[in-house]
């Protein structure tokens, strides 16, 4: 996920050098929706949206900064607006960028979009109303915390961005799209049919014309039983040109994560199940990898089983269990110059836990219900890389291990599949993986995540690289020990990586620049 840092200020000065950056007079922090500017997924600069003044007791002052790849300052503008506006998130879209606002006092959603001269383009502000209260302000909550939260506005292209947002109407529970157009002054609504009145949706990618979901629905609102949906909305006719249930298939897919290809079709990958599994409930028996075209049309399907593909590489289950690692969570697809396909996956594992299970059952004995306490236990364990050939047959497999993790999750944990499971850990942050960069040929990339050491000779965080390159796998790792309060590994150019460190008790944010590899 992207990350933008609003920094709550009361008064700041700022010396830059070359490579580094030092922020003081930092009251407070936040890690948000973040800030990296890039051209043919280059890393070019950063944005940075805080708090720099206190106009009144009613108004603030507001400061939107860039920097180039080097933390060199591009560019600062100001505005002032009412206190009780939030910044929601913010994104980048290869021209513009965008700040989705809360004002709380008004009831509106404010979504601005500044070009990267730092003019403000476009205003687009909507009304909400108290049954999607609550929905935002724990999506306020989840991304002021240093953990960041959901992701909920995306860049769909140099077009615009989309918002993909929960919405209750009584007992209907649903979802929808709002676009907002950043080349000119244009925003619709997508809200879907009567037949998905109780259903879920999860941003998986975005193609120059369509943006793709995955959809969870069920028929009633008390049902187990979730039908699993690739679902394709085209922001340019404001249409719906696709809703692949698999109903026609043998398997039934539970899309993960989607890549376009350059001959304008895209990939879609994720676990796949019998056609007639529940997929709230069933395990996976594979994974499946779709090519589509735009309008579509399903052009080639590949199954590779637990059972027989990857147990020659992983000692793995029929049910998708991974000795050692647990279930995996896929999190990116690279198509290699050569043609193979690399897949970034994440494991976690989850058992029952003793505590949850007594703590689960005082809660039922003195207060009636179990409160939202889990008797399920998650832990993120090991980075699992795999390569498949262009017929997209897997090839290989291979495990990195790193230090396993406790993740919180609700109840709901207890009574749903690993798939699901996977969606909420993403949803909360939950996982270790970072971000991939590399070339624009995609010769070499590097994989990025973060571990906790716990050694005799270093205890730390440290930040990890995959390094791929001429068809081989290095690793290589910074160490992160500092006296931060809080700290943030961001994408930089390449052979580097940008370090945020926050100061607490010297007021006091350092960004740097970092060699890897």
């Amino acid at each position: 996920m992207s990350a933008v840092i609003l920094l709550l200020l009361a008064g700041y000065a700022v010396a830059w050098s070359q490579n580094k950056l030092s922020i003081e007079n930092v009251y407070s922090t936040y890690l948000r929706n973040s800030g990296t500017i890039k051209e043919n997924q280059q890393v070019k600069g950063y944005f940075f949206f805080y708090q720099s003044d206190k106009i009144d007791r009613k108004t603030n002052e507001y400061t939107l900064q860039i920097l180039d790849e080097n933390l060199n300052k591009v560019r600062d503008l100001k505005f002032e607006d009412n206190k009780k506006i939030y910044l929601l998130e913010a994104a980048y879209n290869g021209n513009s960028l965008s700040f989705l606002f809360q004002d709380e006092k008004e009831r509106t959603l404010t979504m601005k979009i500044y070009s990267l001269d730092g003019k403000l383009k476009y205003t687009y502000i909507s009304e909400y109303s108290k049954k999607t209260e609550a929905f935002l302000k724990q999506m306020g909550q989840g991304l002021s915390g240093d953990e960041g939260g959901k992701q909920n506005v995306f860049d769909v292209g140099a077009k615009g961005y989309a918002t993909i947002m929960p919405v209750r109407d009584g007992k209907d529970y649903t979802y929808e799209v709002d676009f907002y157009g950043s080349t000119k002054k244009s925003s619709w609504k997508y809200i879907p049919d009567n037949d998905q009145r109780f259903s879920v949706a999860e941003y998986l990618g975005n193609t120059d014309s369509l943006i793709i979901l995955q959809v969870l629905s069920r028929r009633r609102v008390m049902s187990n039983n979730m039908n699993a949906h690739l679902v394709g909305i085209n922001f340019v006719t404001k249409k719906l040109v696709f809703d692949i249930d698999g109903d026609n298939d043998e398997y039934r897919l539970l899309p993960a994560s989607v890549k376009r290809k350059d001959n304008g079709t895209f990939l879609v990958m994720g676990p796949y199940c019998d056609k007639d599994d529940n997929v709230v409930k069933s395990a996976s028996k594979g994974l499946a990898i779709y090519e589509i075209t735009t309008s579509g049309k399903v052009i080639s399907k590949k199954y590779n089983s637990w059972e027989k593909d990857f147990a020659k590489y992983l000692h793995t289950t029929g049910k998708g269990k991974i000795d050692e690692v647990g279930y995996l969570c896929i999190h990116n697809l690279i198509q290699t110059a050569d043609g193979k396909l690399i897949v970034v996956g994440e494991g976690y594992k989850r058992q029952v836990s003793a505590g949850g299970t007594a703590l689960k059952a005082l809660a039922m004995v003195t207060a009636g219900t179990d409160a939202g306490i889990g008797a399920t236990k998650i832990t993120i364990t090991d980075m699992v890389v795999m390569t498949f050939d262009e017929q997209f047959n897997v090839t290989g497999a291979q495990v990195y291990n790193k230090t396993n993790n406790p993740a919180t999750v609700s109840s709901v944990a207890d009574y749903v599949s690993q798939h699901l499971v996977a969606l909420m850990l993403k949803s909360i942050g939950a996982f270790d993986y970072d971000f991939t960069t590399g070339d624009e040929e995609k010769e070499s990339f590097s994989i990025c995540y973060s571990d906790y050491e716990r050694g005799d000779g270093y205890k730390g965080l440290t930040f990890n690289t995959i390094r791929y390159n001429a068809g081989k796998f290095t690793q290589d790792k910074i160490k992160l020990k500092s006296q931060t309060s809080k700290l943030k590994v961001f994408p930089a150019k390449p052979g580097s990586v940008m370090i945020l460190e926050y100061f607490k008790k010297d007021k006091r944010i350092d960004i740097h620049l970092e060699k890897v590899g």
